[in-house]
């Protein structure tokens, strides 16, 4: 059954994401992508801001988990420096990684959350999973032309609730 990849939740960026609302949500597992959504893509280390902002969410109770397609080492180096969870190469929007971390995480669809900058990948994602879906907007809207144009014809799942 197809259905239309409309995010949960439309965010300005991570930082408008408090713990208190992710418990009201329900949330116990937070999946983050990690390029243009928690750094940019020529970021090597996580910044403080970051760090701090993933410290609240594991104090709150919630497990956040990089759930990235990026094919470089940069993954595991962002969850070593974050003391939390990863994969890379993650194959979004397919669900298979997904449904195998919920799996061995124990967690509920109910209980987790994805947030992402793009719309094909995360939210889609999230939404044929069944889990919740929150996206940002990118960090950086000029990085990759791909990217740019990628964005554009996401509009329309972006704003369909604002």
């Amino acid at each position: 059954m197809f259905r239309f990849p409309v995010p949960d939740l439309i965010l300005k960026d991570i930082y408008e994401l408090k713990p208190q609302n992710l418990k009201e949500m329900g949330i116990s597992l937070l999946l983050l992508d990690l390029d243009n959504t928690l750094a940019k893509y020529s970021a090597v280390y996580p910044s403080v801001r970051l760090r701090n902002w993933i410290d609240g969410l594991k104090k709150a109770g919630i497990e956040p988990f990089i759930f990235s397609n990026t094919r470089s080492q940069r993954a595991k180096g962002f969850a070593d420096a974050l003391s939390v969870g990863y994969i890379d190469r993650a194959g979004k929007p397919k669900t298979k990684l997904l449904s195998e971390t919920l799996k061995k995480k124990g967690a509920r669809p109910e209980n987790t959350a994805i947030v992402g900058d793009q719309v094909y990948t995360d939210v889609l994602c999230g939404v044929r999973a069944g889990i919740k879906t929150i996206v940002v907007v990118p960090i950086n809207m000029t990085a990759n032309h791909f990217h740019l144009l990628r964005y554009g014809a996401e509009l329309p799942f972006r704003y369909e609730y604002l």
